[in-house]
């Protein structure tokens, strides 16, 4: 049985199923489910655990945000009869959108992102030319010396191109600073502001003749 909220929401939807695309009662009934769903607080949260913070949450947006878009243009594909506006919202969300959403953003910043994570194989198909192997033969060969070059000041010894190199090939924080005697804080803000600063370069050639 469907409590008040979901039955307010299922209103809504047939009422705007009634009223022809663009007309002023399809946009106003709309409005409300939309704002309806988003303070409904049941929408469906994927796990977070594969993802960091501030990808996760590009992704949540992303999907959020063409999931709204496409109730608004599809809303007609609603069938009231098989269940609640919830149960389609988070069919769409987890099944579709989500899943474009982590395609989309990791196409445009897979390379950054497979530095940053061990978690990343599960959003590249195997069709898809393998970019890790792409990244490592770039770091490797460094044909500019820009990795080797950008060295930390409180320990030159440590540089871009070795910390790099480690986390491809999965060591951790607590071993790479074992290593070189560098706390972890420190050699890992070196390195992510190395990956900010060579971003470009690093997708330019890991995706050439890819896309």
């Amino acid at each position: 049985m469907l409590n008040k909220k979901d039955e307010y929401l299922k209103e809504l939807a047939k009422i705007a199923q009634q009223y022809p695309p663009l007309s002023r009662e399809r946009q106003l009934a709309l409005t409300r489910l939309v704002n309806g769903i988003m303070q409904y607080g049941k929408l469906f949260h994927p796990q977070r655990s594969q993802f960091s913070a501030a990808i996760y949450q590009e992704i949540y947006e992303e999907a959020h945000q063409e999931l709204l878009l496409y109730i608004c243009q599809n809303i007609n594909k609603y069938d009231p009869e098989r269940g609640s506006v919830m149960t389609w919202v988070n069919f769409l969300f987890s099944r579709r959108f989500f899943q474009e959403a982590i395609r989309k953003i990791f196409y445009q910043q897979r390379v950054p992102q497979i530095l940053v994570t061990d978690s990343y194989n599960f959003v590249e198909p195997e069709s898809e030319p393998d970019i890790t192997e792409r990244l490592k033969e770039y770091i490797n060969s460094d044909p500019e010396n820009l990795f080797k070059r950008k060295r930390m000041a409180k320990c030159p010894v440590v540089n871009f191109q070795a910390l790099a190199q480690r986390r491809i090939s999965g060591k951790t924080w607590k071993k790479i600073s074992a290593e070189f005697g560098v706390k972890i804080p420190t050699i890992s803000i070196f390195y992510y502001r190395s990956i900010k600063k060579f971003s470009s370069q690093l997708k330019e050639y890991c995706m050439k003749d890819v896309i």
